[in-house]
């Protein structure tokens, strides 16, 4: 916005965690920054500046999904079929779109996203989230990432072909492919060490990789100054990824006290997403004939497991930060994992604060977004009501009224003088 913005008479969460000021408060944006957040009795309304009541309304940092594949597509396999590369670039777009407007102004994309549309939006072509990217999954040959179906043929389509293979054995290989995404743009690099849900070969406790090619993964990757996150739901898989010192685990659903002891000692990041177990259970219970027969059960087991192991590691205090793998499960519904936190055990506010603050500091965006301070960016949203009181509330696209990322507005249903400029559904 070219006018100064000033935000008052407001219910302040401001990402970190601190309980919410009794006094309403007010929020100053100038350009893309936030110039103050203080008591609306310390902060007074400077000349010229939009002015905008928001009695009856919560400000919050924008959320941040640190798992999510933007460009999955939704559909069968046969309608993935009938889809050129270029239109798959196009449907990631209105991805990208609809996951801004619902309120996560950044992501870290697990795999899927190329170089080329990190670049469009940064370079203002299309709306979308603040973006990491890791471009691929790094996996050992009939790995998590290996779709070669028994019919011979490969299932990953439609395929970029800016986005290399993933699939690499023995450390050299392993080092080289670090080296090629990388040079493809990954700002993370992504590994698979125990299968999925969806892995036909091996279940989700049965590892990948050796260790010798996780360490030799991790080794490149931090040489060039790239974090590793891991696809990993317990056991040995996600043993071999702390003993290498990988950043992230993902899914973590089956964590033993001992890797949970370890990950607090290590400052190890866990990203646990419940969204993609609940939608598969959903989908497989629902209409099973799309889903192979043997990811029903891995699903549900594993729901099992992650209801113990996430309560366990959120008492031993493992650094946590929200994520989903919702993908091709419905862009832009990610604000749903928030209640699943909740229902695992979590306060609203540790939940608004993994999905904010923690969020950031896990992408290594902590010093510029995820808190509403004094000189961060202006990733924020007002919400109509208290998510403090229902955390639901956050996936309800009509109580979510301001969109702003990076000081740009690109939803508003407050009726901001400038609002005609920006962009919107």
């Amino acid at each position: 916005m070219e006018k100064p913005l000033y935000l008052y008479n407001a219910r302040l969460i401001d990402g970190s965690g601190d309980s919410v000021p009794a006094q309403p408060a007010a929020l100053l944006v100038e350009g893309n920054r936030i110039k103050h957040a203080a008591p609306q009795s310390e902060l007074p309304c400077p000349e010229g500046a939009v002015r905008v009541d928001l009695e009856g309304k919560t400000l919050m940092p924008g959320l941040i999904d640190c798992h999510d594949h933007l460009a999955n597509l939704e559909g069968t396999m046969v309608q993935r079929a009938a889809t050129p590369p270029t239109l798959a670039v196009f449907k990631a777009a209105e991805a990208f779109k609809k996951t801004l407007l619902a309120g996560f102004t950044s992501i870290r994309d697990a795999s899927g996203v190329d170089q080329g549309m990190k670049m469009a939006v940064e370079q203002g072509l299309i709306p979308g989230p603040r973006l990491k990217i890791s471009v691929v999954i790094l996996c050992q040959f009939g790995g998590h990432n290996d779709h070669t179906e028994p019919a011979g043929i490969d299932s990953t389509f439609p395929w970029l072909q800016t986005i290399p293979s993933g699939i690499c054995d023995g450390p050299d290989e392993c080092r080289k492919k670090v080296r090629e995404v990388i040079r493809a743009g990954a700002d993370w690099v992504k590994i698979a060490t125990t299968g999925g849900v969806g892995t036909p070969i091996g279940g989700p406790l049965v590892r990948q990789f050796s260790p010798e090619e996780v360490q030799m993964i991790v080794d490149t990757a931090h040489a060039a100054g790239k974090p590793v996150m891991s696809h990993a739901y317990g056991g040995e898989g996600v043993k071999i990824c702390l003993d290498a010192g990988v950043d992230s685990i993902e899914h973590g659903a089956a964590l033993s006290d001992d890797l949970i002891e370890q990950m607090v000692r290590q400052g190890t990041w866990l990203v646990p997403t419940f969204t993609v177990l609940r939608r598969i259970v959903a989908l497989g219970r629902r209409e099973p004939s799309p889903l192979p027969p043997y990811m029903l059960p891995k699903a549900l087991k594993l729901l099992e497991y992650q209801a113990e192991s996430f309560q366990k590691a959120l008492r031993a205090g493992v650094k946590m930060a929200m994520g989903t793998d919702l993908g091709s499960f419905g862009h832009g519904q990610n604000a749903g994992e928030l209640a699943y936190l909740v229902e695992a055990g979590m306060t609203p506010m540790q939940a608004i604060v993994t999905a904010t603050q923690m969020g950031a500091k896990c992408m290594g965006l902590g010093d510029r977004v995820g808190v509403l301070r004094e000189d961060m960016l202006a990733d924020l949203l007002v919400v109509d009501g208290d998510p403090l009181e229902d955390v639901s509330i956050l996936q309800d696209a009509n109580r979510l009224r301001l969109v702003m990322k990076d000081g740009q507005i690109y939803k508003d249903t407050l009726g901001l003088p400038a609002f005609a400029e920006e962009i919107q559904a």
